[in-house]
């Protein structure tokens, strides 16, 4: 029995035809990086829209309900909605709604509320008014 040499008869692939493959390879999971993430900038910006919407309303809410701005958005998350009552026979009372003014919303570790892209809503509770803090969204 006889053995040929491995050089003169080759099968596997060369260094360079590995290199093309794992070339090729990393372009398409780029291609496709590229598609998913420009995907999911648009539904990030349509939460942001809605959020805003909702905490603004949040904020008018509180105001009508409290006489006063929240003095800070982690209000708004933090505490139950309290309808102040008066005139029954001269007694002041309250209704407490078992729901906050706003829910379901990303909290950092400090309470303070996320916009969808990772950054605190900026809040100045002279105006009440609600922007977003991340690049590009900030006038929304």
């Amino acid at each position: 029995m006889t053995r040929q040499c491995c050089a003169a008869n080759q099968s596997g692939r060369t260094a360079l035809e590995a290199l093309l493959i794992v070339v090729a390879v990393s372009l398409l999971l780029i291609a496709a990086a590229d598609r998913f993430y420009s995907s999911v900038r648009p539904i990030k910006e349509t939460a942001l829209r809605v959020e805003l919407a909702n905490l603004r309303g949040a904020v008018t809410t509180y105001a009508l309900f409290n006489g006063r701005l929240p003095p800070g958005l982690s209000e708004l998350a933090r505490n139950n909605i309290v309808i102040p009552k008066h005139a029954i026979e001269g007694k002041d009372y309250a209704i407490e709604i078992g729901s906050r003014y706003v829910e379901g919303m990303t909290v950092d570790k400090d309470g303070n509320l996320l916009d969808p892209f990772g950054a605190a809503y900026k809040y100045d509770p002279v105006t009440g008014r609600i922007n977003s803090a991340s690049a590009g969204h900030e006038t929304w």
